[in-house]
């Protein structure tokens, strides 16, 4: 299918202008705008595969567009075009995140080679790579404890070194991908590209083609020449994510490429080099796979040179004040509220709990308690053993298993409405948030509106 480009322009001439050069084309499929704030909500909706957007436009302007396009969607390439084309306005564009720079009046040739351009530096799989230019605080990493000092200290070693291979170890939801940031926030290139790839999430010769991108015509589908994420990383950081289920085929290959940072595009014959810090992260114990022939002993080698095992949440059992305080500030923060306090016998349950899930699992504990809890204290029930069906609640809404949190948050304030008879402002009394954020919340769940 060919690539959809959002044309945005506040001169409706303006807009159909480029569209129909674009389409004459045959290579794009186009929607036009002249309103920003209607075009961020069809990027919410289903995000094209480029935008260009003009920069002067009244109400919101091309800056204040791309603000929000990148808080939605970080990686979609935006190409900002004016027809005043200074220095000045290139240089804010692209320190804002804009992807390319074009001057009016636009050269239809000119526009495409910069909008193919900029689609061949996205990977193509959304669901399995990240590529953002977002800030990484070196210091997001929270607790006191001795291990949680040792981890610091690892980020701040590793952060000091321009090309280090870096191995994160530790059980699912002890913040392997927090620390890949922090990493790249201790490093000297925090404002380059961090590139996260899941290794389990296709096969190998998939993989093979995210990793170091493929000529055009070097198999069937392979149209046009693609960059790999190792190129679009060049000088950041690349996090081989579940490094561990990456398939032994392409093991090889990868060793190679970390012993000498280059690489060959599938196709290609010209052999290419980058300088980047690479870190993998896993959840399984790389070392008994190695000596049971399930991953490479030479890979497992390589990878190891710096390696720091993560703490479970069990193991740091007086830092879990201080992480619950810490999601609950993001969690009041997402949901419009108040910032609660958190009572010394929830803290004493959250204290006790064994956290299989780690701090994955205390995150949801402290969102979902947000969606139910009233008032200034933020309200923890029992936590029940895992494996273990929590126990019946008096009055309490039942909530079938499965729900995502936004499905949770709709049918909460649904039954809050039904107890008051609809009434918005009792509503939002007793939720503690105000009459604006419950507005907000109703109309991004696609609720009706109500009287009062």
């Amino acid at each position: 299918m060919n690539p959809t480009i959002f044309i945005i322009d506040d001169d409706a001439d303006q807009v159909a202008l480029v569209t129909a050069q674009l389409e004459r084309s045959r290579r794009f499929v186009t929607k036009g705008f002249t309103r920003p704030e209607v075009a961020l909500e069809e990027i919410r909706v289903e995000a094209p595969d480029a935008v260009v957007c003009d920069l002067v436009m009244p109400g919101m302007d091309g800056m204040a567009f791309l603000r929000r396009v990148r808080e939605i969607a970080p990686a979609l390439p935006v190409i900002i075009a004016t027809a005043r084309g200074t220095e000045g306005d290139a240089e804010a564009a692209l320190q804002a995140g804009a992807t390319d720079f074009v001057s009016k009046p636009i050269e239809p040739k000119a526009l495409e080679t910069r909008i193919r351009r900029a689609l061949e530096q996205v990977p193509a799989q959304e669901l399995l790579t990240s590529v953002t230019a977002a800030k990484f605080d070196r210091h997001g990493i929270v607790g006191q404890h001795p291990l949680v000092q040792e981890v610091r200290t690892f980020v701040d070693q590793v952060g000091s070194v321009g090309q280090v291979s870096a191995l994160l170890l530790g059980e699912s939801g002890t913040g392997k991908n927090l620390v890949a940031r922090a990493i790249h926030g201790a490093s000297g290139q925090a404002s380059r590209r961090f590139v996260e790839v899941n290794c389990a999430a296709l096969p190998a010769n998939l993989l093979e083609a995210e990793l170091f991108g493929y000529e055009r015509g070097a198999f069937t589908d392979a149209r046009q020449t693609k960059r790999g994420l190792v190129e679009v990383a060049d000088g950041g950081t690349l996090l081989l994510d579940e490094i561990g289920s990456m398939p032994l085929e392409l093991q090889a290959k990868l060793l190679s490429f970390l012993e000498s940072r280059t690489f060959r595009r599938i196709g290609s014959t010209q052999e290419q080099s980058v300088s980047l810090r690479v870190v993998a992260a896993t959840n399984v114990d790389l070392a008994a796979d190695a000596r049971a022939g399930r991953f490479r002993e030479d890979l497992f080698y390589r990878l190891n040179v710096a390696s720091q095992v993560l703490p479970s949440l069990r193991n740091i059992r007086s830092d879990i004040p201080e992480i619950a305080q810490h999601f609950t500030k993001r969690a009041a923060e997402y949901f419009g509220k108040a910032v609660p306090s958190l009572d010394p016998a929830g803290l004493a349950r959250l204290q006790r709990h064994d956290w299989p899930g780690n701090a994955r699992e205390l995150r949801n504990v402290i969102e979902r308690s947000m969606i139910f809890s009233r008032g200034p204290v933020l309200q923890i029930g029992e936590l029940a053993p895992a494996g273990a069906a929590p126990a019946p609640i008096a009055n309490a809404l039942q909530v079938p298993r499965g729900l995502t949190l936004d499905e949770v948050e709709r049918m909460y304030i649904e039954a809050t409405m039904n107890d008051l008879g609809g009434s918005v402002s009792a509503a939002a009394e007793q939720l503690g948030i105000s009459r604006k954020v419950l507005w907000q919340r109703r109309k991004k769940h696609g609720m009706p509106d109500v009287g009062g």
